[in-house]
């Protein structure tokens, strides 16, 4: 059975290239800082931060995934270039360049790659077209998005148009945070990753299950990052206050937060295999799925063995380290 990495990221030194030669068809421009780092300024005034230049050194990535073990990685754009900021047209346009611009490499190692789409969410019935291009024309396997999209949450009705697709589709969807203005209580110690990030999964995950989303898409595949953030380890008081108060139905949610949970998978990019076991005892085995968050220093540089410490038993890692991401993903029948 193949070990699938379903949380790893890329930015192709084509899609930079292309950037440089014509970013502004894309409402994008990229600046050279005066340490060598790059950024990208985009139309709508969002800004990455600079370009971690691991993201595009493929001889780095396949060693490392040989040092690792894993056989597969999903390949996902980097969350900081999700643009949802700029127009609908130009979101389209440069979704549909890094998509393709991820098949290219997928193409040049199809035995080690798979692609995950990135879609203008700003717009979900395009971000649905650019879905459809990148799993029909482009063979991709998944589509990664962001916890919200300038003011609007993954909760919001507009946004039923992509869980209605997705959900019919058997698109496995993966939530991954991002975030270009952190709280102010986050700016110091590097907080606005060690815990901006999973403050961000948290929020993403309550609002689709109040909101009723989860619920309402039974066949929905969604995987949230890191865990889930920190609402597993808070699910007693979501519970508590989903039969206290008013508010939790307000948008008609009917099932109990553990079950709605119990519907999600969950990379194990932990750092703790304690903290998995808990994951696992909480929702089941059956919903975690091993992955990495390469290449970024909070990620885990040990991925498969941080599985295999784990309490599960051999035929429950199996599953985690790639038996359920290949049902996932459409690789077995």
């Amino acid at each position: 059975m193949a070990v699938i990495d379903i949380h790893a990221h890329i930015i192709s030194p084509e899609l930079i290239s292309t950037l440089r030669r014509g970013g502004p068809t894309y409402g994008i421009e990229l600046e050279d800082l005066a340490d060598g780092g790059v950024v990208a300024r985009m139309a709508g005034g969002s800004s990455s931060k600079p370009f971690p230049p691991e993201l595009g050194q493929l001889d780095v990535r396949l060693a490392a995934m040989d040092q690792q073990g894993v056989d597969v990685q999903v390949l996902s754009s980097w969350a900081d270039l999700t643009g949802y900021r700029l127009p609908p047209a130009e979101g389209a346009a440069f979704s549909r360049l890094q998509n393709e611009t991820i098949a290219e490499i997928v193409q040049s190692h199809p035995d080690r790659y798979l692609g995950s789409a990135t879609v203008p969410l700003q717009d979900p019935r395009m971000a649905v077209q650019v879905l459809e291009d990148a799993l029909n024309r482009l063979d991709f396997r998944a589509v990664q998005i962001g916890t919200f999209v300038g003011d609007r949450f993954l909760d919001d009705p507009s946004f039923e148009p992509f869980w209605d697709a997705t959900e019919a589709l058997g698109t496995l969807v993966l939530v991954h945070p991002y975030e270009d203005n952190p709280l102010p209580a986050l700016r110091a110690y590097f907080l606005f990753n060690a815990l901006g990030n999973p403050l961000q999964t948290t929020m993403a995950l309550a609002r689709l299950m109040f909101g009723g989303v989860i619920e309402r898409h039974p066949r929905l595949k969604v995987s949230f990052a890191h865990g889930g953030g920190l609402l597993p380890f808070q699910i007693g008081r979501l519970r508590k206050v989903f039969a206290s108060r008013p508010e939790p139905h307000s948008r008609g949610a009917t099932l109990d937060p553990l079950e709605v949970l119990k519907r999600c998978y969950f990379d194990t990019v932990l750092n703790e295999p304690r903290t998995m076991d808990y994951l696992a005892g909480l929702v089941g085995p059956e919903r975690l799925l091993m992955g990495s968050d390469f290449p970024f220093e909070s990620g885990d540089a040990d991925p498969v063995n941080r599985v295999r410490a784990s309490a599960l038993s051999a035929s429950d890692q199996a599953q985690v380290l790639g038996g359920t991401a290949a049902q996932l993903l459409g690789l077995t029948r």
